[in-house]
């Protein structure tokens, strides 16, 4: 009892930690990710969004004005081409063309003369070009730079002007074109008031999206959490078709499979206690009544010292059967071999014909030759040992055990059929179940503790094979063990 006390405060100790940490930790490092996570992933696209379409446009629009320009001054170049670059000729040129109110131009003789500004404020008329675009136009190159800044774009473009294959001066154009500008302006700002929105949408749906996904996995973690406190009827909610659906379903299979695990282990101990108690309270009470009986006659002392080591002989083989049972649940890979069954029934046979002599009980065996199956020796010896030894404890003096080894397609069988009682057809599912006995009182007499069967059934199932029992009751019954053949050969 005090165990069992300590074992529950221990348990209340874990859920209150477990429930502590768990208000300590109001955010999930899960959702943290997922939020993370879609954040990142809209902020390369938001970024994205902001750069790629105004790179475009810009691009767009620097194209377009230096074909403008490049127009422009290539007509106004074959104009002055005629003229004899003097202040007066080119001003009278520029004139005509009107192109004041559109582009600053500036012309320059061959010696990087300015002949013409456009400008009134600030004209740079009457003195040398220093800008690197006329120097590149008077070597014969077209130069064109355009910048987007302070919200416009300023553009230059300059060409030479030649006259029968010379240079004879230059055409100088600029323009502050604040009307593209503000385009280009208007439409970053459309994008991030358009990012703004999106970004805020996002924000606001990946925060229910994880707070909806990792509600549903804090289910789960709830789930595990009772099953780990020993709550195994915990059922989780199985919503949609998702794979958290199907993990939660799995999950509470597995549950299942834990409940029942636990309810056999309870009651495995519950039955091994009972049936260990009963010989170790045998033996006590005859151990008390040889010292509370001083003058006991002696042939009484030796009935009740061979009871004793009866007693005794049971409890060695129910502890041996026990440790079968769990080097069997301990699912240790055994060693890949080829066993003969029939050599494995002939060799068994041998041994347990003293114990079927003495009983009253003819033991017969008919075997196929030549007929393997994969698994090491001891482990088909401890089902076919079993089996044998079973028919032969529960058929009555004066009845027949008969152990058959055959092939059937691919398969390997092992029958052991007796003339004993039988079982009722009602506990035939029951009867490899651990300390499960069909007569109780013929299983004590003959020494057993309802442990052999479910030796056999689980030898044989890590053999990968089965076990399947057929019974009538006044006529006997037959159990058979199928499996796989490592190979067999027709004789």
């Amino acid at each position: 009892m005090k165990r069992a006390g300590e074992k529950q405060i221990e348990r209340e100790s874990l859920s209150r930690t477990n429930a502590a940490a768990r208000r300590r930790r109001p955010v999930s490092r899960y959702q943290l990710k997922i939020a993370l996570s879609y954040l990142i992933i809209l902020s390369m696209m938001l970024v994205l969004l902001n750069t790629y379409p105004v790179w475009i446009s810009r691009d767009f629009m620097f194209s377009n004005t230096r074909d403008v320009m490049m127009s422009r001054a290539s007509d106004l170049a074959t104009t002055l081409s005629g003229t004899d670059m003097t202040p007066e000729s080119v001003a009278l040129v520029m004139n005509i063309m009107d192109n004041q109110a559109q582009y600053r131009t500036i012309v320059a003789d061959r010696h990087g003369f300015v002949v013409y500004d456009s400008l009134t404020s600030g004209s740079v008329a009457g003195r040398y070009a220093l800008d690197a675009e006329i120097a590149g136009a008077l070597t014969g190159q077209d130069s064109f730079r355009s910048a987007y800044r302070d919200y416009a774009f300023d553009s230059r473009f300059a060409m030479p002007v030649t006259s029968h294959n010379m240079i004879v001066g230059a055409i100088y154009l600029s323009r502050l074109d604040t009307a593209q500008g503000k385009q280009l302006s208007d439409l970053i700002a459309r994008l991030f008031a358009v990012s703004v929105v999106i970004f805020a949408v996002v924000v606001i749906f990946s925060v229910i999206i994880a707070l909806a996904l990792t509600r549903r996995i804090s289910v789960i973690l709830r789930g595990i959490r009772a099953a780990h406190e020993g709550d195994y009827a915990y059922r989780l909610p199985v919503r949609g078709r998702d794979e958290l659906a199907e993990l939660a379903d799995r999950i509470n299979q597995f549950f299942s499979i834990l409940r029942k695990t636990e309810g056999q282990r309870q009651q495995f101990v519950s039955d091994a206690s009972h049936e260990l108690k009963t010989p170790l309270a045998a033996v006590r009470l005859l151990t008390d009544s040889i010292l509370e009986t001083p003058d006991m006659p002696p042939e009484t002392v030796r009935e009740f010292v061979a009871d004793i080591g009866n007693e005794t002989d049971r409890l060695s083989r129910m502890t041996e059967k026990l440790m079968q049972l769990s080097r069997l649940d301990t699912n240790l890979p055994e060693a890949a071999a080829v066993t003969d069954p029939a050599a494995v029934v002939q060799k068994v046979a041998r041994m347990l014909r003293p114990l079927a002599k003495s009983s009253g009980v003819e033991l017969h065996c008919e075997l196929a030759e030549d007929c393997r199956v994969i698994g090491a020796e001891d482990g088909l010896v401890q089902i076919v040992y079993n089996l044998i030894d079973n028919a032969i404890k529960y058929t009555m003096p004066g009845g027949s055990v008969r152990a058959f080894v055959f092939r059937r397609g691919d398969e390997a069988h092992i029958v052991v059929d007796d003339t004993g009682a039988g079982i009722p057809e009602a506990e035939l599912p029951l009867i490899f179940d651990r300390f499960y006995r069909v007569d109780k009182a013929r299983s004590r007499e003959a020494g057993g503790a309802g442990l052999g069967l479910s030796i056999a059934a689980e030898a044989t199932a890590r053999m990968g094979g089965s076990i399947t029992a057929e019974s009538e009751v006044g006529k006997g019954s037959r159990f058979t063990a199928r499996f796989p053949l490592a190979g067999c050969d027709d004789a």
